[in-house]
């Protein structure tokens, strides 16, 4: 399997490139995964209840086994987490497992966890892949993960190569490989050329468009599609500036031809987005679409003041920051010609990742195209738009209110939707969701589908909708 950058770590506790997290769920599940609807299911654990408002316990499947041959119990559990939430190993996920007050394990299949206040979306972040007390307790990041999964590391991982073998104790049916090589190929022309050779079997996600019809007709090759549940957005800055006014934001956003950009220069592999969720999301709730509509951009402009003038009829100039990316760099200029159409000036930035990346989260720009790899849990909205997530130097501009929004109403909807049964999350995030079409904290694109191409020597393979590489354990070799 090609990916297109390497991992960032495999222990689960210190990865955040979706990299890390993708190939360490293969070597160590967690306690649950999510569907296709991002609803929680058990994986290491066979059930989940919340005894109370406060309190989530989990029974582990029966005879859970390391790849090391030990046993799996809540003692390995509560040391995973307990090591995460000590300072001393400096996981970047800390922060996470703050309303975390006590992991209790209650006997060798049961663990407790205990809030310091009704938290819900604590689900998603459970979802950590497990490791053996002794690895989880070394005070330090583990290269070499032991874990239950369907895969177990058959070699030290290198740079470039990350080396896997079935499992042959695992839980469910064991993977009809004979081995997994995950290999980085940072160049998406040196990709398809693997493919195209027979040099590569598999990839997920990292291939542009415009690199279709040469892979699918490719006779040992098919392209397999899902719908994803990222969402590419543009973020304005609200900080100041034209951007800062609600009415340039609904400009902007109807200024943009969603449906056809989805058509032509995504092939048709993308749906145009209402809002942070995608539709098949549990939580989704139908939003005021903000619908292409030029004349519309054009008297809302008026309305804030920024009538044509001068020779080119230009009404303001903004800038447009992006990454190198070829398919983004194509993707922000398309959106520069249609926004001059209503007569704003949008100079396109392409940057290095990095760069880009330290400019968004430090608020030096004034608009941004950005990308969520795949959107799970709708708490997501609190830590994109909530007044208390905008990046700064106090909290080391972790923040993900990136354009630093803020809206009380909004503020309270979230915070509220924290703590509630899921029945009465879905009504509070339909109030916002609604909420967040009327004031634009960003200006949602559309939901990229998961695009994977597979050789004809495996079978098997259905993609997830989130891009995880999970669905890897069901696949089978077949023989040239």
């Amino acid at each position: 399997m090609l990916v297109e950058s390497e991992p960032d770590a495999l222990d689960d506790r210190m990865a955040l490139s979706a990299a890390g997290q993708r190939i360490s769920q293969l070597i160590t599940p967690g306690l649950l995964t999510f569907d296709d609807a991002c609803r929680p299911v058990p994986d290491l654990a066979e059930s989940f209840v919340w005894p109370d408002e406060r309190t989530v316990e989990f029974r582990l499947r029966p005879n859970l086994r390391f790849h090391d041959g030990s046993s799996l119990t809540a003692g390995d559990v509560k040391a995973t987490f307990e090591s995460v939430l000590d300072p001393r190993l400096g996981s970047p996920r800390r922060r996470s497992y703050d309303r975390i007050v006590q992991v209790e394990a209650v006997d060798e299949r049961t663990v407790r966890f205990h809030l310091d206040r009704p938290f819900r979306p604590l689900l998603s972040e459970l979802a950590m892949g497990i490791l053996p007390r002794a690895q989880a307790l070394s005070g330090a990041e583990v290269r070499a993960p032991v874990g239950a999964g369907p895969f177990r590391l058959s070699a030290p991982p290198e740079r470039d190569v990350v080396q896997l073998v079935p499992f042959m104790g695992f839980h469910r049916d064991v993977p009809r490989v004979r081995a997994l090589t995950v290999r980085v190929v940072r160049d998406e022309t040196a990709r398809v050329l693997a493919l195209l050779d027979g040099q590569a079997d598999l990839l997920i996600g990292a291939l542009s468009p415009a690199i279709l019809p040469a892979v699918r007709n490719h006779p040992g090759l098919s392209v397999v599609t899902a719908p994803g549940t990222g969402l590419a957005y543009l973020v304005p800055n609200v900080r100041g500036g034209p951007t800062a006014d609600p009415r340039v934001r609904r400009a902007l956003c109807h200024a943009i031809d969603r449906t056809s950009i989805v058509q032509n220069k995504l092939a048709g592999l993308a749906r145009p987005a209402t809002g942070l969720l995608p539709a098949t999301h549990w939580a989704y709730a139908a939003a005021p679409p903000c619908d292409y509509d030029p004349v519309l951009a054009e008297r809302l402009l008026d309305e804030a003041g920024y009538a044509r003038r001068g020779p080119d009829g230009m009404r303001l100039h903004l800038t447009l920051k992006t990454s190198t990316d070829r398919l983004r760099r194509t993707l922000a200029l398309v959106v520069q010609a249609e926004l001059r159409a209503v007569g704003v000036s949008l100079e396109v930035q392409p940057l290095e990742f990095g760069v880009f990346f330290r400019d968004v989260r430090r608020g030096n720009f004034e608009l941004a195209q950005l990308k969520w790899a795949s959107v799970i849990e709708p708490d997501l909205m609190r830590a994109a738009f909530a007044s208390d997530q905008i990046p700064e130097e106090a909290n080391g501009f972790t923040g993900f209110n990136r354009g630093a929004f803020r809206d009380g109403p909004l503020d309270a909807l979230l915070e509220r939707a924290s703590e509630v049964d899921p029945a009465e999350r879905a009504a509070l995030y339909a109030q916002a969701q609604v909420r967040e079409a009327e004031v634009l904290p960003i200006l949602p694109l559309w939901h990229e589908d998961v695009v994977s191409v597979v050789s004809s020597r495996v079978r098997g393979y259905v993609p997830s909708t989130h891009g995880f590489f999970r669905p890897l354990e069901a696949i089978q070799e077949v023989s040239p």
